[in-house]
């Protein structure tokens, strides 16, 4: 976004490309008429600027539906005049806004760049309506009471990982994990060491003085947390566009939970299940096997979620969202950025809203021996790399104060290698393959083909649809085999 409080015809030429590419408003770029008067929605959008990280931009004179046309604005001296004395008088706190003129082809349009107000005065609520706004994507949307109580509980430090969870005691502790923690822990301080388990998991902020879990301690180490904060799951889903109707259905739908190290892992493993094998071809002659979503990327892009996500107590109703569009994979989770801009993600020191879960997210394994995070602000900069060694962009991350949004492209449309990444035999061919040396179980296919047990049983059931292979025996039984349906 522009924010040298000033624009040019170049840098409004830029803007405009880019709302054309996007084809509609964006986070922080919002467009009005304005040809007939001052528009009453601008009001909105200011408001919900105002409360959104980076604040916003917003350009008078501009017809979005002639393809984002610069049309004029109504009176450049009178638009500039009230959007002043609507910074000043129509909020319930003054909004830092500054305007200006840019002249097209003897057409004005007014830009007005509205700052992002201090997080102790948000949510910023317009007078007569007394509302508070956000921007999502390329709209205003009013703000739920419980919204803004999430920008009110975000004022100061977050603790809430650190809340006793009522009920909860060593008995909620998955020991397997609880014990490879301990264990960790000890190994890494001489301090620790010398304690019992039960005082480890007390200083580590495990156990409250009360005896009862924490939510860190829940989150982390227990059976099953979701007894207790049953929304504290991933959602997820495949949604692709249907090329006979042009509609968008969900194709696959999941939910994940468990403590997070089980989550973390399930998810990612989903995601591979739904995504295309990929052979690309690497300068000097090399390959590279390869998942449309690269593991190590969407494995740290899932775990930011669930160690950073909103813990107060009015966000909690809120999952946190994962889908896979055509083209890309969409995380989502409760509460904006803490203490960082989007623009320093990577680039600077880690801020954690919640320090004790990620404190013992350092020391938990997930179920395939790998640590749930290796260390605090590494996570971005290894995403970051691995896009960068195979020329992918960087994702898309979006700040919307009470959420906080990242957009991953897929490996097929997003690197300019593209031409030299081929999809792999498909996981139907390899079944097929492995099923023209005679009959097998789903387990021998798996076996056969190396391919993951979701892989196998999707791949198998879209055969059995084509009537490509037939199955002998019942639904749930491990004596049931697949057989090629051979032409005449």
């Amino acid at each position: 976004m522009v924010t040298n409080k000033k624009l040019d015809s170049e840098q409004l030429a830029r803007i405009l490309a880019q709302l054309r590419m996007e084809k509609s408003d964006n986070q922080h770029y919002e467009v009005k008429t304005a040809a007939g008067g001052f528009p009453a929605s601008a009001v909105d959008s200011i408001c919900a600027f105002s409360n959104t990280p980076g604040g916003g931009m917003l350009l008078f004179g501009v017809d979005e539906n002639l393809g984002f046309a610069v049309v004029g604005v109504y009176d450049s001296k009178a638009c500039q005049q009230t959007l002043a004395n609507y910074a000043k008088k129509e909020f319930s706190v003054p909004v830092d806004l500054t305007s200006g003129l840019v002249a097209v082809n003897d057409k004005k349009v007014v830009w007005a760049e509205i700052g992002e107000v201090d997080k102790t005065l948000k949510p910023v609520k317009t007078r007569k309506g007394k509302k508070a706004f956000i921007r999502q994507y390329d709209g205003d949307f009013v703000l739920s009471e419980q919204e803004e109580q999430m920008f009110i509980s975000a004022r100061g430090q977050s603790r809430f990982d650190e809340d006793t969870v009522p009920g909860t005691g060593g008995e909620e502790l998955n020991w397997e994990l609880t014990e490879a923690f301990i264990k960790n822990r000890k190994s890494r301080s001489t301090t620790l060491a010398k304690m019992d388990d039960h005082e480890v998991l007390l200083r580590c902020g495990v156990l409250g003085r009360s005896g009862e879990l924490t939510k860190a301690g829940l989150l982390c180490l227990g059976i099953y947390p979701q007894q207790y904060l049953p929304n504290y799951t991933i959602k997820a889903s495949v949604q692709k566009q249907s090329r006979q109707t042009g509609k968008v259905r969900a194709t696959s739908t999941h939910s994940f939970d468990g403590p997070i190290p089980t989550m973390l892992y399930e998810a990612v493993q989903w995601v591979l299940d739904n995504s295309e094998d990929l052979v690309l071809d690497l300068p000097g002659g090399s390959v590279r096997n390869i998942s449309e979503y690269p593991p190590i990327v969407m494995r740290e892009l899932i775990a930011n979620s669930l160690i950073h996500r909103d813990l107060s107590p009015l966000s909690m109703i809120q999952e946190i969202s994962l889908r896979i569009e055509d083209d890309r994979l969409i995380i989502s989770n409760p509460g904006g950025l803490y203490g960082l801009h989007v623009d320093e993600l990577g680039h600077t020191g880690s801020k954690t809203r919640n320090s004790r879960v990620a404190d013992i997210c350092q020391y938990v394994l997930a179920p395939d021996s790998s640590n749930v995070i290796e260390r605090l602000g590494s996570g971005i900069p290894k995403v970051m790399d691995e896009l960068a060694a195979l020329d992918m962009p960087a994702p898309r991350f979006i700040d919307g104060g009470i959420y906080f949004t990242v957009i991953l492209s897929s490996v097929l449309t997003a690197t300019s290698a593209t031409n030299n990444a081929k999809p792999k035999n498909s996981n139907t061919d390899l079944v097929l393959a492995a099923l023209s040396k005679g009959s097998k179980s789903k387990t021998e296919i798996q076996r056969a083909t190396h391919l993951s047990y979701g892989k196998t049983k999707y791949a198998v059931e879209k055969l059995l649809k084509e009537q490509k292979v037939y199955k002998i025996g019942k639904d749930k039984s491990p004596n049931t085999v697949y057989a090629l349906i051979l032409d005449d």
